[in-house]
């Protein structure tokens, strides 16, 4: 299972994807790999589980209002998403209007996507309007039934708060859109945190009327600095409030209090939604071609993450790798056991130098680990950076290595254990294998 799609689907923790827009259609594909280096490489201190790449549609039948930047076409988000991996270390979700014209059409896409392009996780999106579903062969409810019969691939679906707020059934569509296979939710921009609210206890309350779970709500902020880029954002139906729009515009930095206002819809929203049983992720977009909201998005997911990650009251830490060096995916199923059938999983690392990166008990980990406890921790393995614990993570090929181990324990009374490979002679930490001690 991919990295990616392993973070969306687990919900004993959150997401943090980062969006990113195809280059313009007719783009070749040398320059596209050049914008994709440029983005991931100011990308690259972010600790996103992985990126969005969204299907750019013209939506001018959704709305009679004039589109406020000219439309155009972009490149297929599928080829372009294929891009990241290679540059960044990491995968994507990809998004993908439903509306082709045929059902074979939608087949044949998806084929490329997943056996060409290599990618597992999609986020399907019906058409702008029912008058432009009506003129194409495939449906939402189609293309997800297609998707979920495959067995190849996951797919999520969009959420809408603000249409909560005006028809009031938001929350029986995410109950559908999961019948038909919706593994999670990706909002679009949030400025309301009343609208998603609501919506959050509504599909709560319908979830447990159901006896279902929720699935993993991704919610999406992003920063705005310019009336131009608002215009937009009201233009994709954003629904911005007007105390909002004139707070963002009266400051004399408009995009830096656009920053602090979506940390306190935040921390609205986790302090009003607590008891809802929703698991949540971060996704931050720019909206923008220009520096200063570009800058801010970075910032925006930076405080974001922190923000979401503190609310779970346990310590946190992120990790670094380099990127040129061959990931080996370890599925997590195959690693379930008691702690003591976890000290095999050392005989993978077997080596006479062992060291623990302890933030627990040393003598403890020591005996699950079956190292001899360190009194300190050695000055060559801190540049071991932050991460948090994921349910599957990549591992390196362990050639000339030593085990590196990290204990830490989940919300919900789950342990896991992290097995780091610390290349030795190029003293770094290299990767990491993650167990859950059920």
């Amino acid at each position: 299972m991919s990295t990616v799609l392993s973070a969306l689907l687990d919900p004993a923790r959150p997401v943090f994807l980062f969006g990113s827009t195809p280059p313009k259609d007719g783009t070749t594909v040398e320059k596209a790999k050049e914008a994709c280096a440029k983005f991931a490489a100011r990308s690259a201190v972010l600790a996103t589980d992985g990126f969005i790449v969204y299907d750019i549609q013209d939506e001018g039948s959704r709305t009679t209002t004039e589109r406020p930047f000219p439309f155009r076409k972009t490149m297929d988000p599928s080829l372009y998403a294929s891009f990241f991996p290679a540059i960044s270390g990491k995968e994507c979700v990809v998004y993908k209007c439903v509306v082709e014209d045929s059902s074979e059409a939608f087949d044949q896409w998806l084929d490329r996507a997943i056996y060409e392009h290599g990618h597992r996780a999609f986020n399907l999106v019906g058409a702008a309007s029912s008058s432009a579903q009506k003129a194409h062969g495939v449906s939402l409810v189609d293309a997800g039934n297609k998707t979920t019969e495959r067995n190849d691939s996951k797919f999520g679906c969009v959420c809408i708060p603000e249409r909560h707020t005006t028809k009031g059934n938001e929350h029986s569509n995410l109950i559908r859109k999961s019948e038909i296979g919706a593994e999670w939710f990706i909002t679009q921009g949030i400025f309301d945190p009343d609208a998603l609210i609501k919506l959050m206890h509504d599909y709560s309350d319908l979830c447990k009327e159901k006896g279902v779970l929720p699935k993993k709500m991704i919610l999406t902020f992003a920063p705005c600095g310019r009336p131009k880029t608002m215009t937009f954002i009201k233009w994709l139906g954003m629904q911005v409030p007007a105390e909002i729009e004139e707070r963002i515009f009266a400051s004399a930095n408009p995009v830096q209090e656009s920053i602090k206002i979506h940390c306190e819809i935040l921390a609205r929203v986790l302090e009003a939604t607590a008891t809802t049983g929703i698991p949540l992720g971060i996704n931050v977009e720019s909206l923008s071609i220009f520096k200063e909201e570009i800058d801010a998005a970075h910032d925006l997911f930076q405080k974001l993450q922190a923000q979401l990650l503190n609310s779970y009251k346990r310590h946190w830490a992120i990790r670094w790798f380099f990127v040129d060096q061959p990931l080996i995916p370890v599925s997590t199923a195959s690693l379930h056991g008691s702690a003591g059938d976890l000290t095999s999983l050392t005989d993978i690392f077997a080596t006479e130098n062992r060291a623990i990166l302890a933030t627990g008990s040393a003598t403890n980990l020591a005996a699950i680990t079956n190292a001899p406890a360190p009194t300190s921790q050695p000055a060559e393995k801190q540049e071991e950076a932050v991460s948090a614990p994921a349910p599957e993570v990549p591992v390196r090929a362990p050639t000339e290595s030593c085990a590196v181990a990290k204990a830490t324990c989940c919300h919900d009374g789950y342990a896991h254990i992290v097995l780091s490979v610390a290349l030795v002679a190029a003293g770094f930490v290299a990767g990491r294998i993650s167990a859950t001690n059920k």
